[in-house]
């Protein structure tokens, strides 16, 4: 990663001032550089949604060389148009904002970043009456560490035009709502893949409840349809979805799909992070009422010569875990 140009202003809303930097940071500065390239790592392997500007998005029109003004009077102009929207909302976070400029192989791009403050503590040494006291003080301007994901955030690629975003939604005049790309980019990303997946398991849960179906083992056949597709092709196929869960149940399938259709769902959801999902969704966990937590590899539970849920007469279920050579306990390692 080349950086070319980066700037931080300070989004002070607590004390109502707006705090722009006039020049840009000195990218000689020790570990600066390390920062910056791993928040956009960690940026790059987070829950994102992703667009595609047109040519009547605002934002596209400031970030491209058609706009004839310096990254300096860009990035204070973003920062301005930001503050005006954050600073009469009290549930909006403080923060500062980092605008980058950088490139990757062939391609540069532009970053906002919204670094929103945390509050932690160090220490603070002070004399009192000629005595040495180290005191503990909450530092209510600390910025998140380079291991943590942005809250809200957009990166643009310069030379294709799409762009990925983080955001969270706040209360603003009573409504939450996604104020970072509805109010100040102005752009209607599409939904993010764990949205996507959260109406589908909103779906399933529906059916299974209105069709008297195990939940824990329609769920469970959801991850793993959901976990295939997305390994195979790079994306969530919903229809496939229909067919493994409730397989041989006309009637669930279409009461599924009706669902799905209302929740205007594509047949075929693209995933943009697949190794997120496939990290995430290899292991099958599940809780039982007695405490007990298992959690069991993708391949495993599929297998019943390995693993088998028994439904008993009694109404209640056995879990068996077969053919087990050895045991190790986690605490000895």
């Amino acid at each position: 990663m080349i950086i070319k140009h980066v700037i931080l202003h300070v989004l002070d809303k607590n004390s109502g001032n707006l705090i722009a930097s006039q020049n840009e940071l000195d990218l000689n500065q020790p570990n600066l550089h390390e920062y910056i390239e791993k928040l956009i790592e960690k940026f790059g392997n987070s829950d994102y949604k992703v667009g595609q500007l047109t040519d009547n998005d605002a934002i596209g029109a400031i970030v491209s060389d058609n706009d004839t003004r310096s990254f300096s009077e860009k990035a204070t102009f973003l920062a301005e148009q930001l503050f005006d929207i954050i600073s009469p909302s009290e549930s909006i976070p403080a923060g500062d904002l980092l605008v980058v400029e950088f490139s990757e192989g062939e391609d540069d791009f532009f970053g906002i970043l919204k670094l929103n403050f945390t509050p932690r503590y160090t220490h603070a040494v002070e004399y009192q009456d000629d005595k040495l006291i180290n005191n503990l003080v909450l530092n209510q301007a600390v910025l998140p560490a380079a291991t943590q994901t942005v809250d809200e955030g957009v990166i643009i690629n310069l030379m294709s035009g799409t762009y990925r975003l983080i955001e969270k939604r706040y209360l603003i005049d009573g409504h939450r709502v996604n104020y970072f790309s509805e109010k100040f980019l102005q752009l209607s990303p599409e939904n993010s893949t764990k949205d996507n997946i959260q109406v589908i398991k909103q779906a399933v849960k529906s059916v299974a409840g209105k069709f008297d179906l195990p939940e824990h083992e329609v769920l469970a056949d959801t991850q793993n349809s959901i976990f295939e597709t997305v390994q195979d092709d790079g994306e969530i196929n919903t229809a496939a979805i229909a067919e493994s869960v409730f397989n041989g149940n006309t009637s669930a399938q279409q009461a599924y799909q009706e669902i799905i259709d209302n929740k205007h769902l594509n047949t075929d959801i693209n995933v943009p992070n697949t190794e997120k999902i496939e990290k995430k969704y290899r292991l099958q966990r599940f809780k039982l009422d007695s405490g007990i937590e298992i959690s069991i590899p993708m391949d495993i539970y599929q297998d019943k010569n390995k693993v088998e849920f028994i439904n008993k007469p009694d109404g209640t279920m056995s879990l068996i875990i077969k053919d087990i050579e050895s045991v190790i306990n986690k605490f000895s390692s």
